[in-house]
């Protein structure tokens, strides 16, 4: 699976889950802590739809950040499939998922599972550079209006 790491602008992001509010705790203290992200927010480079990294996008609100760091792929992608956390249940299909982020339509946490082709590396972005208009100079990616 191809992909490509840059900040995006948060607001730009799109859940499709919620999220639970002990983790999303959990994470700002742990970015405040270190203050930095360490992983990514996995995202669909052409709707922002966020396929892995909620409680992250949610924890980056909470701190106030202007930028995320993503990496970015293409969610049509084959050799990115989607399950379920709970026996019995049918994951949703690809399309549900982003029109229902589209929508603001959540699904309840931990619904869906993403399989990728790839383990993704540690990033280690400071928030210094999150909250920076210009990013600091890091690559960003500007989505079409």
């Amino acid at each position: 699976m191809s992909g490509r790491h840059v900040l995006v602008p948060l607001k730009w992001l799109k859940a499709h889950e919620q999220y639970v509010a002990s983790r999303v705790e959990q994470l700002q203290h742990h970015f405040l802590h270190r203050d930095a992200i360490d992983y990514a927010i996995v995202a669909d480079e052409r709707t922002g739809t966020v396929i892995d990294g909620h409680h992250r996008l949610e924890a980056l609100r909470r701190i106030g950040t202007t930028w995320a760091p993503a990496f970015l792929v293409d969610y049509r992608d084959p050799r990115i499939s989607v399950h379920t956390w709970r026996e019995g249940e049918k994951a949703p299909e690809k399309e549900e998922v982003v029109a229902r982020a589209a929508a603001g339509d959540l699904f309840p946490p931990k619904t869906t599972r993403h399989d990728f082709v790839r383990q993704l590396d540690p990033v280690d972005v400071p928030l210094e550079a999150l909250r920076a208009p210009d990013a600091m100079g890091r690559p960003t990616f500007q989505p079409r209006a």
